[in-house]
This record gives C-alpha cells, sequence and structure tokens, in this order.
C-alpha cells in the first residue's frame, strides 16, 4: 500500500500493509485514536486505495478515481453527512446506505461508505439498524468508521470490524484532567458527598468524555500499580486505588465509565449521568 503524504504510525502501516498482500482487507475499518484530522487524513487514503484503478502500488494518487476521492468528488464514495445541529446519524441515513450499499460501483470496483466521528455521532439506535449490514456485508463495499474512542461503539460492531489504532500526540487539558482526579479519588473516598460533587462537575458533552477518558486512564494506571507494573499518568493516585480496589472492580468501573461515554453521545441529560455514575462507583467499591 502507498503511504505518500500519510506520516507516522508506523506499525499502523505494517498492519494495513500485512492485511492487503494477503488480500484478507476487511469490509468494516474502524481508525480510532489519534487527532480528528489524521482520522479523516487515513479514512480519505483507505477510500483512494479502495477505488484506485492503477496496475501499481495503491493508491496512486494521479488516476482520475484517486484523485476524485481526494476532493470527495467520486460517485462510489460517500461520506455521510448527518443530521441536526449535532450532525447525528440518524436511522433514515443509515437505511439510505444500507440500499445504497447493494447497488454495484458505478466507476470503480469498490463502493466506500465513510461515517465520522462515530463516537459522538452514531447513537446506538442507528448503530442497531447497520449491524444488520454488517453480519452479512454486501460484497464490494468497504465501510470506514473513525472515532477518538471506538469503545464508544457496541460490542457488536467492534466484533465485526477491525480496529487500527493512530498514534495519538493529544496533550492532555490539565483542567479537565483535575476533575478527572476528583472521580476517580471520589471513587475510593468514603465520603459520598465527595464522588457526587466531582460527578456533578461533567457540564458539557464535550469536555465529559474527554475527562471520563482520563478517568479510564487513572484507572487503568492502578490496575497496573496493583500487578507490579508502573504508572504512565499519576504514580500518586495510581498507589492510593491500588491500596483500595481489587482487579474485578477496576474492571467493573472502566466498564462503567466508558457505558457514561456512550450515554453522553445519546443525549442523555448530564445530570443523570452524574448521579447514575456516581451511585454505580460506590456499588461496585462497596462489593465484597
Amino acid at each position: 500500500m502507498n503511504f505518500i503524504g500519510f506520516q507516522g504510525n508506523e506499525r499502523l502501516k505494517e498492519s494495513l500493509n500485512s492485511i492487503e498482500k494477503q488480500n484478507r482487507m476487511p469490509h468494516v475499518i474502524i481508525i480510532n485514536g489519534g487527532t480528528e484530522e489524521s482520522r479523516q487524513e487515513l479514512s480519505i487514503h483507505l477510500a483512494m486505495w479502495a477505488v484506485c484503478n492503477s496496475d501499481g502500488e495503491k493508491p496512486c494518487g494521479e488516476c482520475k478515481n484517486c484523485i476524485n476521492a481526494k476532493a470527495k468528488a467520486h460517485s462510489d464514495v460517500y461520506f455521510a453527512k448527518g443530521e441536526g445541529k449535532t450532525n447525528i446519524y440518524n436511522k433514515d441515513e443509515i437505511n439510505r446506505i444500507i440500499r445504497d450499499a447493494s447497488i454495484k460501483p458505478n466507476q470503480a470496483d469498490t463502493k466506500v461508505y465513510v461515517l465520522s466521528e462515530c463516537d459522538r455521532r452514531f447513537p446506538v439506535i442507528s448503530q442497531n439498524v447497520f449491524l444488520k449490514t454488517l453480519e452479512e456485508p454486501p460484497q464490494d463495499v468497504l465501510f470506514i468508521l473513525t472515532c477518538e474512542n471506538s469503545k464508544v461503539l457496541l460490542s457488536t460492531i467492534l466484533s465485526r470490524a477491525t480496529v487500527f489504532t493512530l498514534e495519538s500526540k493529544t496533550e492532555i487539558n490539565q483542567e479537565l484532567m483535575d476533575i478527572a482526579k476528583e472521580i476517580t479519588l471520589g471513587i475510593i473516598s468514603k465520603s459520598e458527598i465527595q464522588l457526587l460533587k466531582a460527578t456533578y462537575r461533567l457540564s458539557d458533552r464535550e469536555s465529559s468524555l474527554e475527562i471520563l477518558s482520563y478517568v479510564v486512564l487513572l484507572l487503568r494506571d492502578g490496575l497496573c500499580v496493583s500487578v507490579g507494573a508502573g504508572a504512565d499518568t499519576d504514580e500518586d493516585i495510581a498507589y492510593r486505588l491500588s491500596k483500595k480496589l481489587r482487579k474485578t472492580q477496576y474492571l467493573k468501573l472502566i466498564e462503567i465509565t466508558e457505558d457514561a461515554q456512550r450515554k453522553i453521545t445519546q443525549n442523555v441529560s448530564l445530570k443523570l449521568i452524574g448521579t447514575w455514575l456516581c451511585a454505580e462507583y460506590r456499588r461496585i467499591t462497596w462489593q465484597r
């Protein structure tokens, strides 16, 4: 596979090259992590690869199919737009994609459908509609989904896709990390009020998703320290967690946190999510 213009991510490139050489390119690819810009760049690159008509290494970047795909002007490459102010992929759009996917390509050998930022724009009800197509995907079709955190997607979607994770160079937002630390310490605090106040600081959807991502990082650090490994984010908090929690509790806490992220993308009230999280965290930490 030709990666002209796509920098870094050497391991990911090796994986894609290996799959291409073995002619095992999946019907569904999830591009995870990295920045929104890098996710978009790779999705376009893969779309170009899928429609390129060069006899040599693909994508060539020079044939008409490559040029049109890069310009988002190819008849066989569809970039989902979404509906409303938040550009949500509703059931109607997913059903249109499913119907269109059953029609043969016009100019290329493959039809490509790109759904970007799915962790924010792909509600569960629409994912369930999409899932029916993934169970028996059409021939000559490639679905590309991008997301910052693929774990927000349904496990049934993930099990039918191949996930490629981009290198992440995003700097930590210290203000949001501080809130995540408050929540994490609240989980092991004897005071339920401390945890409730911390979870109520989830004030808007975008920042709340990031805060909970940091909570997951802190919990994973605690799990690592508890089994004798090092912490990547905060050694002090990881040590304190390791003195209070068991492995099974870490796993449940991480699962609940990721479930909360899914609820945020489904427009559930943040106040309700904060209250629910507090109750679930306490339930898990009180288990013996």
